[in-house]
């Protein structure tokens, strides 16, 4: 019975904690908008995308042919990367003083992946959690624990 107890108490935990780092069903934008924010950007044609992690990745052009992946955040529809004019993309050194006034001083490890900034985090008890950084403000978006 404990055994029991125990396995679904586990999958409830797995579930909320899926369900904290996943946006909701149907919010953020589709396929059809971000393909139109990375063309207005003056990125094209598009040749394909698909979404992971909280962003739209697109294979798109430069104007001179040459290709490129567009970053396009899956809630906001904000490119992420490349950096458009006027945008400002934080530097390793201000994202890691972001995680300290957040309160994680442990990084393990920090590095750009899909548009945004990835950290890896020992958190009390000596535990690891993954968080993904918006790469323009700081804000930890997902955070999970480290498998």
């Amino acid at each position: 019975m404990r055994t029991l107890n125990a396995t679904v108490l586990f999958a409830a935990l797995a579930v909320a904690g899926a369900a904290f780092a996943t946006p909701a069903a149907g919010s953020g934008i589709d396929l059809r908008e971000a393909t139109r924010i990375v063309e207005q950007a003056g990125y094209g044609p598009v040749r394909g995308a698909e979404r992971d992690d909280g962003a739209w990745e697109v294979a798109a052009s430069r104007a001179d042919g040459r290709p490129l992946t567009v970053y396009v955040d899956a809630r906001s529809g904000e490119i992420l990367w490349p950096a458009q004019p006027g945008q400002r993309q934080l530097e390793a050194a201000e994202v890691m003083a972001k995680l300290a006034e957040a309160g994680y001083t442990d990084v393990r490890e920090l590095e750009r992946d899909d548009g945004f900034w990835k950290a890896e985090v020992r958190v009390a008890g000596g535990f690891e959690r993954d968080l993904r950084i918006h790469p323009l403000s700081g804000e930890i978006q997902a955070e999970r624990w480290d498998d």
